[in-house]
């Protein structure tokens, strides 16, 4: 019998308005377009989106069982506030996971890939000189993710997604308090690896870019 590859254990998901808008907020939250303590309606959704409220109430309610987001009473949902021993706890399973998943991807990643990801580290050195905080949010987001795509995984990529949604808010937040400007360029580290071939430098290099967020909090 023929092995099953990742793509065909992946979960169908439908094409309808509500998983349409899931996907949508989905990725807004990781690319902090919300901050801790922002409260979503469901008519604010639909009416941004064009649709009627009931993709919109399903979207938003599959965000909370992902735990992305909370009722604060019958009527209200918004982005939960992290704690800081909640928040540390997130960084270090991302540690862990995105490192496996990294180490996984890397012989996945070719010329193409290195370029790609050498153009969004770019841009996110744009907009940290620029104080641009949504271009360096979604750009974070997207160098880390087109590496983690590569990887193939059908269990970790879900699980680091939903750390993702738990981050993305509470990152915007201490970035509004701190700035985006960084000491050290891992990016550019990690980048450097897949040029050389160094996987063990490589795996590194993404772990120390994540404790360098760790250290935000001390």
């Amino acid at each position: 019998m023929d092995s099953v590859g990742a793509e065909s254990d992946a979960p169908y998901m439908p094409d309808t308005a509500s998983t349409r808008l899931h996907s949508a907020l989905k990725l807004r939250l990781c690319e902090g377009d919300f901050a801790p303590g922002d409260v979503i309606s469901i008519r604010s959704v639909a009416a941004e989106y064009g649709t009627s409220a009931m993709p919109a109430r399903e979207a938003l309610r599959w965000l909370v069982t992902e735990g992305a987001l909370v009722f604060s009473d019958s009527r209200k949902i918004m982005v939960p506030k992290l704690s800081r021993e909640r928040f540390h706890e997130v960084l270090f399973a991302r540690k862990s996971l995105e490192t496996q998943v990294s180490r996984q991807a890397f012989e996945q990643l070719g010329c193409d890939d290195i370029e790609v990801l050498e153009a969004l580290d770019a841009q996110i050195n744009r907009a940290i000189e620029q104080a641009d905080l949504p271009s360096y949010m979604r750009g974070n987001y997207r160098f880390h993710f087109h590496i983690y795509q590569r990887s193939g995984s059908v269990v970790l990529l879900p699980l680091i997604e939903t750390l993702w949604l738990q981050y993305g808010p509470s990152m915007r937040q201490i970035c509004m308090r701190w700035g985006a400007s960084i000491s050290d360029d891992y990016h550019r580290e990690i980048t450097q690896a897949l040029r050389r071939g160094d996987k063990d430098a490589f795996c590194r290099a993404v772990a120390a870019d994540i404790e360098q967020g760790m250290m935000l909090l001390d």
